[in-house]
């Protein structure tokens, strides 16, 4: 799958950090025997978590800032650990007009059909994963809405280099919300990621946006056994949500018809590409479809 950066329409190819241990992981017989004992199970996270917030992890802030050639002042922040670095917070200048971005990531969006299927352009996607069938209802592990047909299926996915904090694309209010225990398993692209996302723990909000009813999730991935939400029932656009821990990570919404989506990112996601955006710029607009 290749990325389009959405600011220059340019293709660019993602380093991603660890890619032979990926690679070992998920193509070989005892990396998967080490990934499903080990690795991919919540207790991992945690004990890779006691390092990372220890001062002893400081010194992997210089070296991860030069291999993605990231802004040298940071190295001048003063952080005490790995991941006082890495859940940082950046200043962040949120569109006032339209949908915005949750996060700082490279996003996919799916059309959702009328019988509840997910669409890629106009081909419908069929999500078959070693013998087993993936889509929304076990990404949700319930039934689809009704209100959800004729929407968006949005898909964030954040790599290391991300900005790993996430913010409220439009306001509205938390009407429930619910925790879906599971796996850590990787969100790479080479990893069977859909996979990922139906068996992984995840957040899951039901909203009551200014434009219709939503659904927001936050996914954990391999090493990210931590979303830290702030828990708010009333929210306004571009309000922070929450962050993850260190690791690569995604974020899943779900918009009805109120929701348009902005064209440029259609066409590239139908085309089969990722778009490369940035947290808080416009991706959509109220839509009249729902009239």
């Amino acid at each position: 799958m290749k990325i389009i950066d959405r600011k220059n329409g340019q293709i660019i190819n993602e380093v991603e950090d660890s890619a032979g241990i990926i690679r070992f992981l998920y193509h070989s017989l005892p990396g998967r025997i080490f990934l499903k004992l080990f690795f991919a199970r919540v207790y991992f996270s945690k004990l890779l978590s006691i390092y990372y917030k220890s001062p002893l992890s400081k010194a992997k802030i210089e070296s991860f800032v030069k291999k993605y050639n990231m802004d040298g002042r940071l190295l001048k922040r003063g952080f005490v650990s790995f991941d006082d670095f890495f859940t940082r917070k950046e200043r962040i200048n949120p569109d006032r007009e339209g949908f915005i971005a949750t996060a700082s990531a490279k996003l996919r969006v799916f059309r959702i059909g009328e019988n509840g299927e997910l669409y890629q352009g106009k081909k419908r996607l069929n999500i078959m994963i070693k013998g087993n069938v993936y889509n929304t209802n076990k990404l949700l592990k319930s039934p689809l809405p009704k209100w959800a047909r004729g929407g968006y299926l949005l898909l964030y996915r954040l790599s290391l280099l991300d900005y790993h904090r996430y913010i409220y694309p439009i306001g509205g209010r938390c009407k429930a919300k619910r925790s879906i225990d599971g796996h850590l398993e990787s969100v790479r692209r080479d990893a069977a990621y859909w996979r990922a996302f139906a068996e992984n723990k995840r957040v899951l909000e039901y909203w009551q946006s200014e434009h219709g009813k939503m659904l927001h999730m936050e996914i954990g991935a391999m090493l990210v056994g931590h979303i830290h939400n702030y828990e708010k029932k009333v929210f306004s656009k571009g309000e922070e949500k929450g962050y993850f821990s260190y690791g690569g990570s995604s974020i899943v919404e779900i918009v009805g018809k109120d929701i348009e989506i902005d064209g440029d990112i259609l066409k590239n996601s139908e085309r089969g590409f990722e778009t490369k955006i940035k947290i808080g710029e416009r991706i959509g607009y109220e839509s009249n479809k729902a009239n």
